[in-house]
């Protein structure tokens, strides 16, 4: 993979996210916000499934296992092919769409996150992956709308509040809603994989006060 290639990825993948896949922690300059947030995979079903529904949940592994290992091109063509089977799965419109924003296809990008999400309106991910994707074409009063509509949909889903503070801060000029963006990060996800970065963020911000650091949760 090329230095290029994986400089798109991991714009893609900073954290494919508080669910999807597990969270990576790897930093990108200047992120204009969360990359795309994917769905987390099936646990494996403890009865047979329809074969249709089987074969679309193996595409759905196999491609996410593409992604994490950086074979972008391969992850493509399973979503595709999970698309092709039923086109009716927001999910399978979502992954897409993260391939090709890794891919830095952002107008494909954009129509697979709205398609998403016109298909599961309900689905904050797909939502805030809307959001991520108008922010990076620079259509920030859309992008706005659009996360605080993923507000709305799951208010106690943290990476919004991250993103709406990432927007506010570096792109709209109000660091008061900034501030308030990040400190419900904080008040949803102290310990998030985000919340190092938050803290610093508001420490940043105009007549800021430190901000305490909490403790890592104990491990078992």
């Amino acid at each position: 993979m090329t230095t290029a290639a994986a400089g798109r990825m991991l714009a893609a993948w900073c954290l494919l996210c508080a669910s999807l896949l597990p969270a990576s922690r790897a930093r990108c300059v200047e992120p204009p916000s969360q990359a795309p947030d994917l769905p987390q995979q099936p646990a494996a079903a403890a009865t047979a499934q329809p074969p249709v529904e089987g074969f679309i949940e193996q595409l759905w592994s196999r491609g996410d296992s593409a992604f994490k290992a950086g074979d972008l091109e391969e992850a493509l063509r399973l979503f595709d092919a999970a698309l092709s089977g039923d086109t009716s799965r927001a999910r399978s419109w979502n992954y897409l769409g993260g391939v090709h924003f890794a891919l830095g296809d952002l107008m494909r990008a954009l129509q697979h996150f709205r398609r998403a999400f016109e298909l599961d309106p309900r689905d904050v991910r797909a939502c805030n992956n809307l959001g991520t994707v108008l922010e990076r074409l620079g259509e920030y009063r859309q992008a706005e709308e659009t996360y605080q509509s993923a507000v709305l949909i799951d208010p106690a889903y943290p990476l919004t509040q991250r993103n709406l503070g990432l927007l506010y801060s570096r792109r709209l000029g109000n660091p008061e809603a900034a501030r308030r963006a990040w400190l419900r990060y904080l008040e949803l996800a102290p310990t998030g994989p985000y919340a190092a970065e938050v803290r610093r963020e508001l420490d940043a911000l105009p007549g800021a006060s430190p901000q305490p650091t909490s403790p890592a949760p104990p491990s078992q």
